[in-house]
């Protein structure tokens, strides 16, 4: 039996040249005892919208390239009550859609995940060091106590979203999400974080780490 309230969910996929994982992901969020909508908001230059439009899911194209750009999009097109948004590189298991789901439906404004378990060789010790630190600064800056600031899945009500201000255009967009989070309950989930099927590598690199944990400060010197 799926979770009450099954067709009020949206799970958005934004891609980046995943056309070897986006097959992947949509089939595992089929197989949930969930129905949902799944919306794609790409932009590749590989094979991922063609593989997901024959999965018989809703693609848009963004450009110009950028996560957050494309997320704002997607958010646009979105109605129903409950988004999810996650990775498309399938290191983020499709289960835990379920109890963020729960917590949103039992009140909570978003949901954030944490990597609380890593398989071996899913993230560098840099990545994993760089993702502590800026925790640490966005939970003081904030005071808000976050576990993983630059965490790919977070679910939101569409009545909290709304309220939000976004305008960012690449990888500080899960900064900007937890930096609206002052006013409004904030849910954490742990999860198993995955290796990167064939050998694909994260996309975050150093200097991005530096742009999010400016963005941060920024962001609240404005506040």
């Amino acid at each position: 039996m799926g979770i009450e309230m099954e067709s009020s969910l949206t799970v958005i996929l934004p891609t980046l040249n995943e056309e070897q994982t986006i097959g992947l992901v949509i089939d595992e969020i089929r197989s949930l005892p969930v129905h949902c909508g799944i919306l794609v908001v790409d932009s590749s230059t590989d094979d991922t919208s063609d593989i997901a439009t024959k999965k018989g899911v809703r693609v848009i194209r963004a450009f110009p390239l950028g996560k957050g750009h494309a997320m704002r999009i997607g958010f646009g097109e979105v109605a129903t009550p409950y988004i999810i948004m996650m990775d498309s590189d399938f290191t983020y298991p499709a289960i835990y859609i379920l109890p963020i789901l729960k917590k949103l439906m039992g009140g909570y404004d978003a949901v954030v995940t944490y990597r609380k378990w890593k398989v071996s060789g899913s993230m560098t010790f840099t990545n994993a060091f760089g993702n502590k630190v800026l925790s640490k600064l966005a939970s003081r800056l904030y005071g808000i106590e976050v576990r993983d600031v630059c965490s790919g899945m977070w679910g939101l009500s569409k009545e909290a979203l709304d309220k939000f201000t976004l305008k960012s255009s690449e990888f500080t967009l899960e900064a900007e999400l937890f930096s609206n989070m002052a006013e409004y309950k904030l849910g954490q989930e742990p999860i198993v974080y995955r290796c990167r099927p064939y050998g694909s590598k994260a996309k975050l690199k150093v200097w991005d780490g530096f742009k999010i944990g400016w963005f941060l400060i920024k962001k609240k010197w404005k506040q």
